[in-house]
């Protein structure tokens, strides 16, 4: 059995092959196994598909400590507070916009003011950045800070988006447009699997252990969602993955060949996250309420969907008539009156 106890431990232990052994800091089978099945996929991502970004964040933070000459009390205080919860996590999921937001209301659920937020954010940035400079990570991720202004979230128009998947590779179309009309995140696009799809109900049920949030969650396939998996399915008949190529799991979508589509395209530079961004614009334009996204979308807080609120200006336009009719109404009595 993977997890077992060890004499005088009150945790369980998980054993994977011959050289991993390592204590699951909890005491709870269901977590213990929870955490069985996090650090079985990552380690399987980095030795047997060389995904770079399946090092862990304790990994990552192990090395950036040891390369630093400075004694790093106030990180390590930081990154200790940090690593119950997200230690075993890729350090690709983390650099993600929305595990980042996360980690941010986490601090403030702590009650730390925004400048102490700030200061574990800068440590959480210094790590990532340090990721990218040892070729864990594609590009350094922008790293939201209350001192700082934020950016604007990027999406592409219509005409943009045609053009890009114009440029793109038939497996990255296929991807880019499944990403645009589900608002899957990357991470849990690229682990989809074709038991966990039902193109009858039109559903495709993603575990919890692939959501950034930690719930098992139901997506709802559309009519363009079900055709590229139509399509995906024509590609590639015998894969597990849904998403693959020259017969092999995708293990990034943010490859040389979508960064030279993008440039093509000229709409770069360009994440893979700005699809999401994309499709969450183009849903609120189309008259889908900021509450019906969050849930579409699977975002924890009303705050995330906000940045989207004023893509829907119908609904500023309504709520002004409203007040202008009251001031009207208000008019004409006094008027009456004399």
């Amino acid at each position: 059995m993977p997890l077992y106890r060890r004499p005088g431990s009150p945790h369980w232990w998980v054993r994977i092959g011959r050289k991993t052994r390592r204590s699951t800091g909890t005491a709870d089978r269901a977590k213990a196994e929870e955490f069985e099945l996090i650090l079985t996929e990552r380690l399987w991502r980095r030795n047997k598909l060389g995904d770079r970004g399946a090092v862990s964040w304790n990994e990552a933070t192990e090395r950036w400590l040891k390369g630093s000459i400075r004694e790093r009390k106030r990180d390590r205080d930081f990154l200790a507070w940090l690593a119950p919860n997200i230690g075993e996590e890729m350090i690709s999921s983390i650099a993600e916009p929305d595990a980042l937001e996360e980690i941010r209301n986490d601090a403030l659920e702590e009650g730390w003011a925004h400048s102490t937020v700030d200061r574990a954010m800068r440590t959480v940035r210094a790590v990532l950045r340090a990721c990218w400079k040892w070729k864990w990570l594609d590009a350094p991720p922008y790293v939201p800070m209350y001192g700082e202004s934020e950016a604007e979230p990027r999406f592409l128009t219509q005409a943009e988006f045609g053009r890009l998947c114009q440029e793109l590779p038939p497996h990255l179309n296929r991807a880019a447009r499944f990403a645009v009309c589900t608002l899957l995140r990357k991470s849990a696009q690229l682990r989809l699997t074709w038991d966990r799809i039902d193109l009858a109900e039109r559903r495709a049920r993603i575990p919890h252990g692939d959501m950034k949030g930690g719930k098992n969650f139901g997506l709802a396939l559309s009519d363009e969602a079900i055709r590229v998996l139509k399509e995906c399915r024509a590609a590639d008949p015998q894969g597990e993955r849904v998403f693959q190529y020259d017969g092999k799991p995708m293990t990034t979508f943010l490859t040389r060949a979508f960064l030279k589509a993008a440039r093509r395209a000229g709409v770069a530079p360009l994440r893979w996250h700005d699809l999401r961004h994309t499709g969450a614009s183009w849903a609120v334009q189309s008259g889908v309420t900021l509450q019906e996204l969050m849930a579409l979308g699977d975002w924890k807080s009303y705050k995330s969907v906000l940045i989207y609120a004023h893509l829907a200006p119908h609904n500023s336009v309504a709520a002004a008539q409203k007040v202008s009719t009251n001031v009207a109404h208000s008019l004409r009595r006094k008027k009456s009156k004399k």
